[in-house]
């Protein structure tokens, strides 16, 4: 009975190796990097990157932060392992990688979708059973790169979550949405508190023109807005104007949570 080959490891010049022209990973966290270049220093590159051989020379389809790793302590070659292999199996085998990171952004998940799905023409059906993850979710991903690039920078900074993000979508105008999130963000807004932030400006929007004083002299910023902020305990709306004030120290405030939760 013939026995299946394992894969060959070879070392491969540093110098012959190129990082992906359209990577899916939008930025490398340095902190994780510094990390791994320890690690690596302390005990050597324990996994082979994959390579992808394109002529004389190779293209990095897993393991770019491993490259850079080796890259940084002056390495002139590195282990991995080489194929000869199509675009669609390089954009296929990135994406899959890319999706079992534990620190990818939600944003940068979304470009990998649409890599997926723009590129190669997969539907979401297929892209749902390469990432294990439901064709729904899978567009509702997609669709937030079509959201204003300001929503899109504070999801990828982790500023906001998506529900936040689709809520001030609503507003339409650029100038609202950035007034918005500059709250959104200050005050760690939850989706509900923002919800009652937009319906409020999109009724009071509706009376004005109702009224016909939407006189086309441009937005003006309202001098108390939001009303709402985010209770501390339970994360729901509740108006400014209600809050009360307590003098309690960082550890009674966690009892206190922990409390709510139980």
């Amino acid at each position: 009975m013939e026995q299946s080959k394992s894969p060959v490891v070879s070392l491969i010049p540093m110098a012959l190796i190129d990082r992906p022209v359209d990577p899916d990973r939008i930025s490398i966290d340095p902190d994780s990097l510094k990390e791994l270049i320890a690690s690596i220093r302390q005990s050597g590159l324990k996994q082979p990157i994959l390579l992808n051989i394109k002529g004389e020379r190779f293209e990095i389809v897993a393991g770019e932060r491993r490259y850079l790793a080796c890259e940084s302590l002056g390495m002139v070659k590195i282990p991995a392992f080489t194929e000869v292999m199509s675009e669609p199996e390089v954009a296929i085998l990135r994406a899959i990688e890319n999706l079992q990171r534990e620190n990818l952004t939600i944003i940068e998940e979304a470009h990998v979708y649409r890599r997926l799905h723009d590129n190669l023409g997969m539907s979401w059906d297929d892209i749902g059973k390469k990432s294990g993850k439901s064709p729904g979710l899978v567009k509702r991903r997609y669709d937030l790169l079509k959201m204003p690039e300001q929503l899109i920078n504070a999801m990828h900074k982790g500023q906001i979550g998506y529900a936040v993000a689709e809520e001030l979508k609503r507003l339409g105008d650029l100038g609202k949405i950035d007034y918005f999130l500059s709250f959104a963000i200050d005050h760690g807004a939850t989706k509900e508190v923002v919800r009652k932030w937009v319906d409020e400006e999109m009724a009071q929007k509706r009376q004005e023109a109702a009224a016909g004083g939407g006189g086309g002299g441009g937005y003006v910023m309202p001098e108390a807005r939001p009303v709402f902020l985010t209770c501390d305990l339970c994360h729901g709306p509740v108006d400014v104007m209600k809050l009360l004030n307590l003098r309690i120290c960082p550890d009674c405030g966690k009892i206190i949570r922990e409390n709510m939760q139980s």
